[in-house]
């Protein structure tokens, strides 16, 4: 089996394992979703290259480049929450060696853990969590694997004022886990810095009430 196929595998038993997590550990009677957004970014990327032949191991250039994402938030928790988000993401370098502009450009499947603590008009965060990476584009450089995944770790910030819009700024940090290319003699690894903006429609919580059902009192009358 080639290694793309068992990396879809895993992927697929990940995010079935994953799903049932939540659900499991989820409060059914509790609003499950909490918001809806998307955000856009700059990324400052970097590539470290190991070429077995020049006994070489060293960063190359930092590259400029854009993401773009839509997410969902969910879990209703004051302090814990998840974040599933659908990614455009580009990566790359440029090469001490050549000279080149090594651009990718991937879609990517994200799953985060956030922790948070609300206060008066602002909202600090913490995201951590993996991502699966599906290569779309190339430039520079063939070979890089179709599919591979990363960490990622992020710091934020929410502004409450135009609640149920919700403002947002983000700077995180994104590592390869296992290799975006990986050949005979050379091997390469992704290492991003993520500045991203966001807008996040908070989904109100229905209030909970009693319904009468048109039942109507009947006050026994007075014998005045």
């Amino acid at each position: 089996m080639k290694k793309s196929a068992i990396n879809y595998l895993y992927f697929r038993l990940t995010f079935i394992a994953y799903i049932f997590f939540i659900f499991y550990f989820t409060d059914v009677k509790a609003q499950f979703f909490q918001g809806v957004g998307l955000t856009l970014g700059a990324n400052m990327s970097n590539q470290r290259w190991q070429i077995d032949t020049l006994d070489y191991n060293q960063n190359q250039k930092f590259k400029f480049g854009f993401s773009g994402s839509v997410f969902v938030e969910y879990i209703n928790h004051e302090y814990v929450r998840m974040i599933t988000e659908v990614q455009y993401f580009q990566e790359g370098s440029k090469s001490k060696i050549t000279g080149n502009t090594i651009k990718t450009d991937y879609a990517c499947f994200n799953n985060f853990l956030k922790l948070r603590q609300e206060l008066y008009d602002v909202t600090p965060y913490f995201l951590i969590g993996p991502k699966f990476k599906y290569l779309v584009g190339q430039v520079g450089m063939a070979g890089f694997r179709p599919m591979h995944f990363s960490m990622y770790a992020g710091i934020g910030m929410e502004f409450l004022y135009k609640r149920p819009w919700i403002f947002f700024v983000e700077a995180g940090y994104d590592h390869d886990i296992n290799r975006a290319l990986k050949q005979e003699y050379i091997a390469i690894t992704n290492k991003t810095i993520c500045l991203r903006v966001g807008l996040k429609y908070q989904i109100k919580k229905k209030a909970k009430g009693c319904r009468t059902g048109g039942f109507k009192l009947d006050f026994p009358k007075s014998s005045d």
